[in-house]
């Protein structure tokens, strides 16, 4: 745990953001089990002036009361992936396969800070609430958080938060206004035949074959209903990235299963992909007289950033931080977006310069970049 700092209005931030993410860098956790994570981060907010809520069996609140009508909240998601590091260096992880290759530490790591930061500031524009949350990989934990009512209970009206992002410059801030990524889904589709000997095959029903058929199939229907030159916002993606079928190497496959995922940024282009996955189904089941079930979750919201809010904090970000405006919308997709759906938020990009992808068993970045997304939220917080 970490040691309280003595005159903590002196505090090296450089210092404090790279001791909490190496020490949370250390102890990847999974979804919604995060117990030495969480434990981590309430041994330093347990030293602070500020209340202190759990939530979601991992999550943590620090609300700091300035005496103000409203809050600014700041989000940092705390799960890793499982993924075995590569890397060797003293704060490589210590949980076999499992890794922050996401740069969720990272994220901690500034939120944290801030809140030590904020601690030596008894007169500010805002209260400030700090959100650490669990389940951004798998569940949604955003969701959930929302769902408990907190933004309402502090008074939250605006909220902010940051990714670590490798093919920007390293220190550099990256957003834009309006949509920011796009509502993301994954795609389960089942197919049912009949098993068979390979040397006859006409008492089976190849579901590895028309599996093969449906990929295809979705993939030209995709192509011919987009339009020719869409906009940014109008681009969608359906794609399949893993397909699980067959027994053995002389038996034709009766089950087979496509695992994908699609993305759109209106509810009307989404549909349409829904319906691509569909109608495909209902055709090649009829040709094949087979079984196929198509399934997509609702998955996550588009990431969209307040127009309003965006505009007004530009000019103070411009200033005093090194700034570059997106020129098109990120393809991926994250569950902060169920916070801008109660209120007005924005999202960041903040450059590593690694070019290291994430969920990459090699993902890593210099800690000398937080310094700048500390001083984002504190740009953020100080000039409203």
């Amino acid at each position: 745990m970490v040691k309280k700092e003595k005159g903590t209005r002196f505090m090296d931030f450089q210092k404090l953001l790279t001791l909490h993410r190496r020490e949370l860098h250390k102890i990847p956790e999974l979804g919604r089990d995060l117990p030495k994570t969480k434990a981590y981060i309430k041994s330093v907010l347990d030293q602070l002036d500020c209340q202190v809520v759990e939530v979601m069996e991992s999550g943590l609140y620090a609300y700091f009361d300035r005496g103000k009508d409203t809050t600014t909240a700041f989000r940092a998601d705390m799960d890793a992936l499982p993924v075995t590091e590569v890397n060797q260096a003293d704060y490589t992880s210590l949980h076999e396969g499992r890794m922050h290759a996401c740069g969720h530490d990272g994220h901690m790591a500034m939120v944290l800070t801030m809140a030590q930061y904020v601690d030596t500031q008894k007169e500010l524009p805002a209260n400030v609430l700090c959100i650490f949350q669990p389940a951004e990989e798998t569940t949604g934990g955003a969701k959930e958080i929302c769902e408990t009512g907190v933004l309402e209970t502090y008074h939250v009206d605006r909220i902010f938060g940051v990714h670590m992002w490798p093919f920007l410059e390293a220190g550099r801030i990256c957003s834009k206004g309006g949509p920011m990524m796009p509502r993301s889904s994954e795609i389960t589709i089942e197919v049912f035949g009949r098993t068979s000997h390979a040397t006859a095959p006409e008492n089976g029903i190849d579901a590895l074959l028309i599996g093969c058929r449906y990929i295809e199939e979705i993939y030209a229907l995709h192509q011919k209903r987009c339009k020719a030159d869409p906009t940014p916002e109008e681009r969608t993606i359906v794609q399949i990235c893993k397909m699980e079928s067959g027994t053995a190497r002389n038996v034709i496959s009766g089950y087979s299963a496509l695992l994908g995922t699609m993305r759109a940024f209106s509810d009307e282009d989404f549909a349409g992909l829904v319906s691509i996955l569909e109608e495909t189904a209902h055709a090649l089941s009829e040709k094949y007289d087979c079984r196929i079930e198509a399934f997509h979750s609702e998955g996550y919201p588009p990431v969209f950033n307040n127009r309003e809010l965006y505009h007004q904090i530009l000019p103070a970000v411009k200033e005093h931080l090194s700034y570059e405006e997106m020129e098109l919308p990120a393809m991926i997709s994250e569950d902060y977006s169920f916070y801008g759906l109660q209120v007005p938020s924005v999202f960041f990009f903040l450059g590593t310069g690694t070019g290291i992808a994430l969920h990459s068993n090699n993902f890593d970045f210099d800690e000398q970049v937080l310094v700048q997304g500390l001083e984002l939220y504190k740009t953020l917080l100080l000039h409203q």
